[in-house]
């Protein structure tokens, strides 16, 4: 005789089992999306603000590009450079400079997504940055009534700039794959000695290169590409 009193038992752990099973494997497909939605958007951009500034400042000028990709959720990686020079004129120093750097760090943006493949958002950030920067020979004079006037050269020099940032700001999407982005940043030198034994009239990514802080702002003109998530 069939035992049918079973029949429940068995029926419910059946059911327990394929409903573990469904969620596994859900669970799957969403890890597998999350997975394969990093490194989905990419921006490149140039800095807009350093052009007009180059053109009309005769003491030095500077350019800085920017690329950034969409890493998961609520992060992106970004990584900048750029390149320029400057020039010390006065009557007791004349030298010229000139340097290109590398910027990287990650941001972390604030607002969930309005609509599938929304990337306007605000943003806080860290970013580590180096410069070779390359000096000229200096000349100097040091006039002293007392012990008399001096001059002479300083020999060339090539030397590296270490700092460090935190940043925030925003990026929104003007028109489609077209983005508009604005951030501030305070900077810390990590090489200051080196440096402001001559310091540069200004280094480029960075600033004053007599100063152990600055202060510096972005305004870019990004172009997007890629998935939207």
């Amino acid at each position: 005789m069939r035992n049918t009193s079973l029949y429940p038992i068995k029926k419910t752990v059946l059911l327990s089992i394929l409903l573990v099973l469904v969620s596994n494997i859900s669970a799957f497909a969403k890890q597998k999306d999350t997975i394969d939605a990093r490194f989905d958007f990419y921006r490149i951009g140039i800095d807009i603000s350093k052009i007009p500034a180059s053109i009309l400042n005769n003491d030095y000028n500077a350019y800085e590009f920017t690329f950034d990709v969409h890493y998961k959720r609520d992060l992106f990686l970004e990584a900048d450079f750029g390149f320029g020079n400057s020039n010390t004129k006065n009557l007791n120093l004349n030298f010229d400079s000139k340097n290109a750097f590398v910027r990287f760090g990650i941001d972390k943006t604030f607002f969930s997504k309005d609509y599938k493949g929304d990337f306007d958002n605000a943003f806080v950030g860290l970013r580590y940055a180096a410069s070779y920067i390359n000096r000229s020979v200096a000349s100097y004079f040091i006039k002293d009534t007392v012990w008399g006037s001096s001059s002479g050269n300083i020999s060339e020099a090539n030397l590296m700039a270490h700092w460090v940032e935190l940043i925030g700001g925003f990026k929104v999407e003007l028109k489609k794959h077209l983005f508009l982005g604005w951030n501030v940043r305070f900077k810390a030198l990590l090489s200051a000695k080196k440096i402001q034994e001559l310091p540069p009239n200004y280094i480029a990514g960075y600033g004053r290169g007599e100063k152990n802080t600055a202060f510096g702002y972005n305004l870019y003109l990004l172009y997007g590409f890629g998935k939207r998530e």
